[in-house]
């Protein structure tokens, strides 16, 4: 942040100094805001941005602020800026101003069936500490800190759309972070129900839809060996030509961008009470 003085000037006669105005960078898009108190006399104001390799931005503007846009990253800039009105400019009010490159090469990783989320960068000079922030898609935070090139979220909920950014801790802008990047959480299947079909000896399975799965795959495998596969990307699907008589377990995994559920776990210590009254049995496990 930078404070500037401007003058005016009008038939051969200077202006005092104005208020102090201030000019501040965009991190993310390496614009430039600059801000004054307006000048009496003044009808527009001119600033322009000029770097050593002839890159130049500028902006017009009758009162202030005024935005000036597309500087290159990494940057020195000589901003000059006059007051103008119908019969002449003001002197230059000169400073300059370096813009930040912006962080790129984000990646992110779902740590598969833990709470996790590594988050990779590349190196920045000058970057003592890296902030990432994860929001959820119900504006849950989760966020951590890191001196290196990476960084662990940790408490992170399956089932979840999360917006990541890195941002740094700079002496040249506090704010400069990276873009978003997008990362889905899948959950394991649950709700599962199976429906025997006798006209193919197969079986229709259903099961609770996750928002964030692109794709399940069903997996039964039978007593004697045998094993059906379905992979499809809503929560049903039909199994077919089963071997009669056999008793099959059904696993469901759901697939994300990048990360797979563990399969549910088998049921265990399981007990049957019959009851001969009424032909019936009482499952538990």
């Amino acid at each position: 942040s930078y404070n500037i003085t401007v003058l005016s000037i009008r038939d051969g006669c200077q202006s005092k100094p104005s208020a102090v105005a201030q000019t501040s960078s965009d991190c993310i898009s390496n614009n430039a805001w600059v801000t004054w108190d307006d000048s009496m006399g003044a009808t527009s104001y001119f600033v322009l941005a000029r770097a050593a390799n002839g890159h130049n931005s500028s902006c017009t503007t009758t009162s202030s602020p005024c935005q000036v846009q597309d500087l290159k990253c990494g940057t020195l800039y000589t901003f000059k800026i006059n007051a103008i009105n119908k019969y002449c400019s003001s002197i230059d009010n000169t400073f300059e101003l370096e813009t930040p490159c912006a962080l790129t090469a984000i990646s992110a990783m779902t740590e598969c069936n833990s709470d996790t989320i590594l988050v990779k960068w590349e190196l920045t000079a000058g970057t003592p500490l890296y902030v990432v922030t994860a929001e959820g898609d119900d504006n849950s935070i989760v966020a951590c800190n890191s001196t290196s090139t990476s960084c662990l979220l940790q408490n992170v909920r399956c089932g979840m759309y999360y917006s990541i950014i890195v941002a740094t801790s700079s002496d040249k802008c506090s704010s400069l972070r990276s873009p978003p990047k997008k990362i889905k959480t899948p959950c394991v299947p649950g709700n599962v129900t199976a429906v025997p079909s006798c006209k193919d000896a197969g079986a229709a399975v259903t099961w609770a839809n996750s928002l964030v799965a692109t794709s399940y795959e069903l997996t039964a495998t039978g007593q004697d060996g045998h094993v059906a596969t379905c992979n499809t990307s809503v929560n049903n699907c039909s199994l077919a030509y089963l071997h009669c008589g056999q008793m099959y377990n059904l696993s469901i995994t759901a697939k994300g961008e990048n990360c797979t559920s563990y399969p549910p776990c088998a049921p265990s210590d399981i007990a049957v009470d019959i009851d001969c009254r009424n032909s019936s049995a009482f499952l538990s496990w």
